[in-house]
C-alpha cells in the first residue's frame, strides 16, 4: 500500500500552439518537467479541484475520501515512479475511470501549482462575456502572483488509452477546450494562455505527463489593456479559490454562502491547531452524527452541535483576510495583500508529517502527535480593510462534554468518540 513514499513523475511530451494574433495572448511553456509528490499532495490536490464543480459537494468529498483510499491499495511504497498498478484492471469500469479522473486532476493541479501557479478555480464559476465561442469549456482557472493575467487548464486521464491515441485527446482538450477562450473577457478577469495537462497511465511502471499549451509568440503591438472591456483583474479567481477551500472545510452550504458573500463569519466559532509553528483553522465535519455507546452490546447515534477535525485546514492568516474579503463587501479587502509564503523547509516539513501544504494555504494536517493547542476562536466582524490578530491567553484543558467521558484535548483530532467543547480557550480575531 501507499502510504508515504515520495513518488516521481515527469512530463514526457510538450507540444505549443501558435495562437491567433490577439495583443492580451502571450503563451508560456511548462517550465517544471519533473516533480514529486506524497499520497498527502496528491490527497490534497484532488480535494481542491473536486471541491470546483456544480455537484453535491458532500458527495464530491466522500467520492476524493473513497479514491484516496483505492489509490492507497493500486500505487506501491517503494518503487520511485508514480504508476497504477496492473490491480487497477480488476476494479469495475466505472470505478476505475473515477479514479483515474481523480487523480488526473490532481497530477493537473500538482503540475501547475509547481510551475508557480497558486489559485485555483472551476471555470463554470465564471461568466463568460458575450456570446459562448463553443459549447464546451475548460475544468480550471489559475492564477499566480505578480500576473493580472490567467491560465486556462484542462484535465485530461487514462488508464487504458495508448500513447497516440491519447496524444490526440489532449491535443483536442486544448484546441476545443482552452484556446477558443484565450484573450477573452470571462467574470473579472482574461485568460492570456492556457494548457491541457493529460495524465498517460497505462504503463504499469511510470505514469507520464502530455501536456499542450499556448505558445511563446511576439503579440501584436499595442497596450494589453487598451479599454476597459480588456482589463484582468484576478481576484474573482482568487477569491473563488478560497471559496472552494471554504466548501471542503465546513461542507457546501458554507462555501455557497461565502461565494455570494452571505455567510456571517463573525461571531461564529472556529477550532484552530497548532502545527508546524503555524496556526490553522480546521476543516469539521459537522453534520456527521457522533457515534455512542450506551451499552456494550448497543450503539446509538445522537445528535448535536458536535464537530469532528476531517483533517483538512487553511492557514489562520489567510482566513483572516478571507473572512474580513467576505464581511467588508467585495473589492474592500486585497485578499493577497501581505501574503505569507511558505518556505521550502516548511513545506518539506509538512511532508515528513505524513501532511502537505499548498502555496495558497490549505493544507492537509500531518500525523495526531505532530498537532497541539486546540482550541477554539470567535470572529468579529471587520471595522477597517487590513485585518490585525489580536490574542488572548490560551488555556486547553480536558472537559466533558453532555456525559462523554474526559479526553485530552490533543486526542480531539482523529477519533470520532472524542468530543471538545469550549471552556476556557478562546482567541479572538478582530479587525482594528
Amino acid at each position: 500500500m501507499w502510504r508515504a513514499k515520495e513518488k516521481q513523475i515527469g512530463v514526457e511530451q510538450i507540444n505549443g500552439h501558435v495562437p491567433r494574433r490577439n495583443r492580451l495572448i502571450t503563451g508560456r511553456a511548462p517550465e517544471n518537467t519533473e516533480m514529486l509528490f506524497t499520497p498527502a499532495e496528491l490527497f490534497g490536490a484532488m480535494a481542491q479541484c473536486s471541491s470546483r464543480a456544480k455537484m453535491d459537494q458532500r458527495a464530491a468529498r466522500a467520492q476524493v475520501q473513497m479514491c484516496r483510499h483505492l489509490i492507497a491499495r493500486h500505487v506501491d511504497d517503494k518503487n520511485e515512479r508514480f504508476a497504477l498498478l496492473d490491480t487497477a484492471r480488476t476494479l469495475k469500469d466505472y470505478v476505475g475511470k473515477t479514479m483515474t479522473g481523480l487523480v488526473g486532476d490532481g497530477i493537473a493541479y500538482l503540475q501547475m501549482v509547481r510551475d508557480g501557479y497558486r489559485w485555483v478555480d472551476h471555470f463554470e464559476n465564471h461568466e463568460v462575456h458575450g456570446k459562448r465561442p463553443t459549447s464546451r469549456s475548460p475544468d480550471y482557472v489559475f492564477s499566480r502572483s505578480g500576473d493580472m493575467f490567467v491560465a486556462l487548464a484542462e484535465s485530461k486521464a487514462t488508464k487504458g488509452a495508448y500513447r497516440a491515441a491519447f496524444t490526440k485527446t489532449v491535443r483536442e482538450g486544448y484546441k476545443e477546450q482552452v484556446e477558443p477562450y484565450l484573450g477573452r473577457k470571462i467574470g473579472s478577469w482574461v485568460a492570456s494562455h492556457g494548457y491541457a495537462v493529460g495524465s498517460w497511465m497505462k504503463s504499469v511502471r511510470k505514469a507520464e505527463i502530455f501536456i499542450d499549451h499556448t505558445a511563446n509568440h511576439e503579440p501584436p503591438r499595442g497596450s494589453r489593456d487598451e479599454g476597459p472591456s480588456e482589463r484582468s483583474d484576478p481576484k474573482d479567481v482568487q477569491f473563488g479559490s478560497y471559496c472552494g477551500v471554504l466548501t471542503l472545510l465546513f461542507g457546501p452550504e458554507v462555501g455557497e454562502a461565502a461565494r455570494h458573500r452571505t455567510w456571517r463569519p463573525s461571531g461564529q466559532s472556529f477550532t484552530t491547531v497548532e502545527w508546524l509553528g503555524r496556526t490553522w483553522i480546521v476543516g469539521e465535519d459537522a453534520e456527521w452524527e457522533p457515534l455512542v455507546g450506551t451499552a456494550e452490546e448497543h450503539l446509538i447515534f445522537r445528535s448535536g452541535p458536535v464537530r469532528f477535525v476531517n483533517g483538512m485546514a487553511l492557514d489562520l492568516q489567510i482566513a483572516q483576510r478571507v473572512f474580513a474579503s467576505i464581511e467588508s463587501g467585495e473589492g474592500e479587502v486585497d485578499l493577497m495583500a501581505e501574503f505569507p509564503l511558505y518556505p521550502a523547509d516548511l513545506v518539506e516539513a509538512a511532508k515528513r508529517s505524513g501532511g502537505a501544504i499548498f502555496p495558497d494555504g490549505f493544507a492537509v494536517l500531518g500525523r495526531d502527535e505532530d498537532l497541539s493547542l486546540y482550541s477554539r476562536i470567535l470572529v468579529k466582524p471587520p471595522a477597517q480593510e487590513v485585518p490585525a490578530l489580536v490574542e488572548n491567553k490560551l488555556e486547553v484543558d480536558s472537559v466533558v462534554s453532555e456525559g462523554v467521558p474526559a479526553i485530552d484535548a490533543r486526542t480531539y483530532s482523529t477519533r470520532n468518540a472524542d468530543v471538545v467543547e469550549e471552556k476556557k480557550a478562546r482567541l479572538y480575531l478582530t479587525w482594528e
